[in-house]
């Protein structure tokens, strides 16, 4: 992608993101602490509004993470040990003021097919937080 150009954002994608946890809102934030890795759950109304759930180092024993295969975390440039958290998700309009650019463009990378489609399933009963 160019500088100043809005990448066609699909499902499985990797995005950096400020997330907002339901914890960090329950306690009465309304930004999230960190800019993070989010994988892509869903994209509706021709990629005008964005789902996402987040990726966390610190998901060890943590009921809703599913551990993201070594190599997979490799080649999307995530850190060893990442998790995808499946009981969560932001939901914004693209591009969202919370989206931080990667390089040119705004995808850090992808997640396998089979892989993507496990987390969403696993997501299907996940509560979102409207960041609009």
């Amino acid at each position: 992608m160019t500088s100043g150009t809005i990448d066609q954002i699909k499902i499985g994608h990797v995005l950096r993101y400020v997330y907002l946890f339901k914890s960090e809102a329950a306690a009465g934030h309304d930004e999230g602490v960190k800019e993070r890795p989010v994988v892509v759950l869903h994209v509706e109304h021709d990629g005008q509004r964005v789902y996402v759930l987040p990726v966390t180092t610190k998901g060890d024993g943590k009921a809703g993470a599913i551990p993201l295969p070594a190599e997979v975390a490799s080649a999307c440039g995530l850190a060893p040990h990442s998790s995808v958290l499946v009981t969560e998700y932001n939901h914004f309009r693209w591009l969202g003021f919370d989206i931080r650019p990667v390089g040119e463009g705004y995808i850090a990378g992808r997640l396998p097919p089979g892989f993507t489609a496990k987390i969403r399933t696993l997501a299907a009963s996940a509560k979102g937080i409207d960041r609009d």
